[in-house]
């Protein structure tokens, strides 16, 4: 790296500059000036400021500023002698164009015009300058800040609104079990433990006794089992349920009796005791109420799925994750391991998928590395970028999310989004002249499905991946093989795909999907495994009415494969797509975008971070999903207005047959914002909670109710309660058993009455406190005790049990 730099010295002398430092010594500022609306619709205008802080001037031309966005300039809206050149993907580079120059100490702005811009996330990211003569150098600005803005949406006095409808309930009237169990009968008395009960178990639950014995010693403070109480765990059967995870606990004066339908039974039992417990105090034990649960999930599948890919997030950040899913029932890690952006698993034979593939930097045309991406940047292997999974690594995960009894399931995307392998192994087809865009930008991420090379490749990572299961003790079961957003355009240009339809028989290139889900189905079967990916892999392309036309494809619901259905945005004509697959025999995993894509931001606020293309996703979102009725109520669209029930007339709705090919729920998180240290937990919690709550307890009464005034009240009931346990029980104890934990602490309301300003919170159980001299609240700062005097100064905040703040908020009107 040092003899890379050479160059770039001296072409810094010729450009009048002194040192390398002259390139950190350029300031770059962005800032949302407004919004326009134009012919083609909404739009922000924003300006970068480019400041030279060093002695010398920076040459007029020459060089060119490289930065990530998800949104491009518009074509001649740039301003102050400059270009905005789209490069692949989201990265974009800043060129000047009739620029004159910049004197030492002197600025200037670029005004441009973009795509609306709604929070942190869609603003520029990781710039960084490269100059002509040294084209494959690029050296970051670190000089760099975006500045917030504010928009009057999602203001206090809408939170304030939406808070009337929570009322706070004392954590002594409480569930005592989260998330809400079958049946709960509480007993008389309770058990008292001056000294850890002894676990009793048969070998078969080591495991499950050994995680018992883990999380009762802090309260013990080293003290050896007594001979009092007993922890008996045990596998049998659980009255009235069937499930394979069903469990009873017992507690009362005797001790503690969990018995499961399986290991995995016992285990979620446990977790049950676990909720029912104070927090650690050391040498003074355990009181704990008398009790009887009788437990099962609703589904069998409650996953989580992580996206590795487009960020990376390192093994330590997944076994925290996977801490947090075990906690609350889910019992699936669907990984994303590869994409566009990278390849993030080691595999036996092939170590240019990690050599290449998971490495990100400048310059963009590298054969060494992947180009910048969600603000990456220059540099090689900077965090988030740049990383991947060690086979000892991923082996690891596997074997610790199983003794949690968390199935991980990899996911392979493809044959599109498979830009990472491609470019790492070369696997191109170079006669292919065939031209296409993805969603994301890439006119070179779709496999060739008539190439012998594809499935050699494939059948190596996907036994890479059995080996490595194996090894960890959790033979794998099922693999996610990707298929969405394969775009308009591929194969029609490729030679080895038009000789393969003319032998075959076939028509058009679509076919060839079938042709290469066929082969990919041959290669799993022989390792025995089940196949499964997004909904693409569930339909057929045609034409209805001269329109284009998805319906259900048969073919492949008959042979096992499982649908993950994501499309049920409104207006978008898919709405029903998860029923009528369902219907048509295909098993299905809910992973709807409207209540179950934890990417999206909690609300329109600016300060949130997070996508907006299908919505918004906070803690109600999740908690609100009906699954078997998801139309029931569904009441505001993309853009959060009111949403005309007439989109669904006509829609599909679930049958019975359909009713029990309804495998699960799945939360998904996509990665392309989390490019930083506690952006993962912060877009995971609280949300997380909607959907253990959904996945497991029962149908609540509202969502079966008829009668919307009864159900409504149910609603506000059910509302109240969840919200309690989680911000009176369940944060709080996590901020004591998971320290660190960056989960997001709720935004305030603020609403103005009488020259008074009143303050709600959507959780209960968090401090409020306020400054009225516009600083910053801190942990000192004052409580809020009730009503406060109004003024354009007034700044409110929550903060958390041990004294980390959410945002700020203040007044937006009289």
């Amino acid at each position: 790296m040092r003899n890379r730099l050479l160059p770039v010295l001296t072409v810094l002398s010729l450009a009048g500059a002194t040192a390398a430092g002259a390139q950190t010594a350029l300031q770059l500022r962005w800032e949302l000036l407004g919004d326009s609306v134009t012919s083609d619709g909404a739009g922000s205008r924003a300006a970068f400021t480019l400041t030279n802080r060093d002695t010398k001037p920076l040459p007029p031309s020459g060089w060119a500023i490289y930065y990530s966005a998800f949104h491009s300039a518009s074509s001649g809206s740039i301003g102050g002698g400059f270009t905005i050149e789209d490069l692949t993907g989201e990265l974009h580079r800043l060129v000047p164009k009739g620029f004159a120059g910049l004197a030492p100490g002197a600025s200037v702005r670029i005004p441009y015009l973009t795509d609306l811009l709604l929070n942190r996330s869609f603003t520029p990211q990781g710039p960084y300058i490269v100059f002509d003569a040294a084209k494959d150098v690029g050296v970051p600005l670190t000089d760099y800040a975006a500045a917030p803005f504010e928009r009057r949406i999602a203001t206090p006095e809408q939170q304030f609104s939406l808070d009337s409808l929570t009322r706070a309930i004392p954590a002594s009237d409480l569930p005592p079990v989260f998330p809400t169990p079958v049946e709960v009968t509480k007993g008389t008395g309770t058990l008292r433990l001056s000294a850890p009960p002894a676990v009793v178990a048969a070998d078969a639950l080591k495991s499950e006794a050994a995680f018992a014995a883990e999380y009762l010693r802090p309260y013990f403070s080293g003290t050896r089992p007594g001979s009092g109480p007993s922890l008996r765990l045990e596998v049998g059967s659980v009255a009235g349920q069937t499930s394979p995870e069903a469990y009873s606990l017992v507690v009362d004066s005797g001790g503690i009796r969990i018995v499961g339908v399986s290991p995995a039974g016992v285990f979620y039992g446990l977790q049950s005791l676990r909720s029912l417990l104070p927090a650690p105090t050391p040498k003074t034990g355990i009181v704990v109420p008398a009790i009887q649960v009788i437990d099962a999930p609703r589904f069998g599948y409650r996953g989580f799925m992580l996206d590795v890919a487009r960020n990376f997030q390192p093994k330590s950040a997944v076994l925290r994750t996977i801490d947090l899913l075990a906690r609350y029932k889910l019992n699936v890690l669907h990984l994303h391991l590869t994409d566009d952006e990278g390849w993030r698993v080691e595999i036996a034979g092939l170590p240019a998928l990690t050599a290449v593939g998971a490495r990100r930097g400048h310059p963009p045309d590298s054969d060494q590395h992947l180009q910048p991406a969600y603000g990456s940047g220059a540099l090689v292997d900077r965090p988030f970028g740049s990383g991947f999974f060690s086979r000892a690594d991923y082996v690891e995960i596997v074997r610790y999310a199983a003794a949690r009894h968390i199935e991980v399931i990899p996911e392979l995307e493809m044959p599109g989004h498979a830009r990472a392998a491609l470019h790492a192994l070369k696997l191109y087809d170079p006669r292919d002249t065939s031209k296409y865009m993805s969603v994301q930008g890439y006119p070179d991420n779709v496999l060739n499905p008539a190439l012998e090379s594809t499935y050699r490749f494939i059948e190596q990572v996907v036994g890479g991946l059995v080996a490595m299961h194996r090894e960890a003790g959790a033979p794998l079961r099922h693999i996610h093989m990707g298929g969405d957003e394969v775009p308009a355009g591929v194969w029609v240009g490729s030679p080895a795909v038009q000789a393969y339809m003319k032998a075959h028989g076939l028509t058009s290139v679509d076919d060839m999907w079938f042709v290469y889900y066929g082969r990919i189905e041959q290669i799993l079967k022989a390792q025995g495994l089940e196949p499964s990916g997004w909904e693409e892999i569930a339909v057929r392309k045609t034409r209805r009415d001269g329109r284009p036309a998805a319906i259900v494809n048969p073919e492949f619901a008959g042979r096992g494969w499982r649908a993950y259905v994501w499309n049920n945005v409104a207006g978008w004509g898919a709405e029903d797509l998860a029923y009528r697959l369902a219907n048509g025999g295909y098993d299905v995993v809910l992973s709807n975008v409207t209540n179950l894509y934890f990417d999206l931001a909690w609300n329109p606020s600016p300060a949130e971070i997070g996508q907006n293309w299908g919505g918004y996703v906070d803690l109600r979102k999740p908690f609100d999903f009906i699954p078997f009725d998801y139309y029931k109520n569904a009441r505001v669209d993309r853009q959060g207005d009111p949403l005309d029930p007439a989109v669904f007339v006509g829609k599909d709705r679930l049958t019975d047959y359909g009713r029990a090919h309804i495998l699960g729920m799945q939360g998904n998180l996509w990665s392309e914002t989390l490019g930083g240290e506690g952006r993962l937990e912060y877009m995971l919690v609280p949300k997380l909670f909607g959907l253990a709550e959904r996945a497991w307890a029962p149908d609540p009464a509202w969502a079966t109710e008829r009668d919307s005034a009864k159900s409504s009240s149910s609603y506000r009931d059910a509302w109240s309660r969840f919200v309690s346990v989680v911000g009176q029980r369940e944060l709080p104890k996590l901020d004591r058993e998971m320290p660190g934990l960056n989960y997001r602490i709720p935004t305030p309301g603020l609403r103005v009455r009488d020259g008074r300003a009143y303050t709600s919170l959507e959780l209960p159980g968090f401090t409020l406190r306020y400054t009225t001299d516009g600083t910053e609240p801190t942990a000192r700062s004052p409580e809020v005790r009730g009503p406060i005097p109004a003024s354009a100064r007034l700044r409110v905040a929550a903060f958390n049990g041990v004294g980390r703040k959410g945002q700020t908020v203040h007044l937006t009107g009289p």
